[in-house]
Order: C-alpha cells, then structure tokens, then sequence
C-alpha cells in the first residue's frame, strides 16, 4: 500500500512537483545506500570466512617452518666435460642417478654426478677426472692389451678378484668401484692423481 504525503493546501503546483521531485531523490539515495552497505557487508562476511578457514585449517594446508630456520634452496653447479656442460642440484644429480636412464648416461657425466652426490668438493672432481682420462678417457671397455687392465678406473685382472667385484662393462658400477678402490687405497682422489704423476699408474 503506498502512503502519500499531505500536502499544504497553500502549496502551488511548481512547488507541488519540487516536492515529490525531492521525495523521489531521497527515495533514490536511500536505495543506493542500502545496496552500498550490503556489499560491504558481504565483503566483510567473506573476508572473515576466509581468515577463519585459514586459523582453523588442517595444519598441512599452510607450510610451516621452525622458528629461526629459513628454507634452503639449492645452489646449482655448473662443469664443463669433455662432451657437455652439466648444471645440477644435488637433489637433481641423485634423482637423476635413480632413473631408468641412467644406463645411457655419458660415462664422465656418471661420474660427476656420483662424486657430486657423495660431497666431493670440486678440486676432489679434477683429481679424478685428470686420472682417470690418463687411464680410460672413461672409456668403460677400455682395455690394456699389454697389462689386461679394463674399464674406466683400469682394473687390473687382480684387482677385480681382491675387491671381490665381477668384472663388468657398466659404466655405473665401474664408477662405484673405482671410487671405492681410491677411497680405501689413497683416501681421497687428489692423493692418487699425485701418485700416478709420480709412478705413472696407481
């Protein structure tokens, strides 16, 4: 039911019009400003919802670190080989070393990516790399005629019996039992580079 104001009788008909013309604008305004202040109070409801999902979430739903702790980020480190360049992480070099790929790795980029994930430090990789390119050019079916020496580290035919290894052509294991060899014989790579330059074999 609409409710008309009463009008003054001594009202004439242009002020008759102002009127209801200034009724209508306030009509207006208070429309406008109902619709402003329910969006505000939709967006306040919304902003609430969203912190409160956030405090009362499971735990998992926001990462969390201990106090005083920062997140590490790996440094990545760049070599240059004899055929390519390697940039990794060692999260990426162990990964990579896991895969069903791995048997079509680069002989040298096996390597590297072993003693990487082992905590060589770089003067301990060119120790390496210096001897065994003198020995292999990490060449796994590489092979002394004259001294039956084979594979990248160039096993004699002894040594392969004394490390109870079985001679093999993968280059994977090869590493692994090279290194094991310098490991328990000179204790690190550059003492064994210095001792093949000094004896020209180790």
């Amino acid at each position: 039911m609409a409710v008309w104001p009463v009008l003054p009788l001594f009202m004439s008909k242009d002020q008759q019009w102002s009127f209801f013309a200034l009724r209508g604008a306030e009509m207006l305004n208070i429309r406008i400003n109902v619709v402003v202040d329910v969006k505000k109070v939709l967006s306040v409801i919304t902003t609430a919802m969203l912190v409160t999902t956030c405090l009362v979430g499971p735990a998992e739903a926001v990462p969390s670190k201990p106090l005083g702790m920062s997140m590490v980020i790996e440094k990545p480190v760049t070599v240059h080989l004899t055929y390519m360049k390697v940039t990794t992480t060692k999260t990426e070099a162990k990964n990579a070393l896991a895969s069903d790929t791995v048997k079509y790795f680069d002989a040298e980029a096996l390597a590297f990516l072993t003693v990487y994930t082992k905590n060589w430090d770089m003067a301990e990789w060119t120790c390496l790399r210096n001897l065994w390119q003198k020995e292999s050019h990490f060449n796994p079916k590489a092979l002394n005629m004259h001294s039956g020496a084979y594979g990248i580290a160039q096993f004699m035919p002894s040594t392969w019996d004394n490390y109870k290894v079985e001679k093999t052509a993968d280059a994977q294991l090869q590493i692994k039992y090279g290194l094991r060899y310098i490991e328990k014989r000179y204790g690190n790579a550059c003492t064994a580079w210095q001792f093949w330059q000094d004896n020209n074999w180790y």
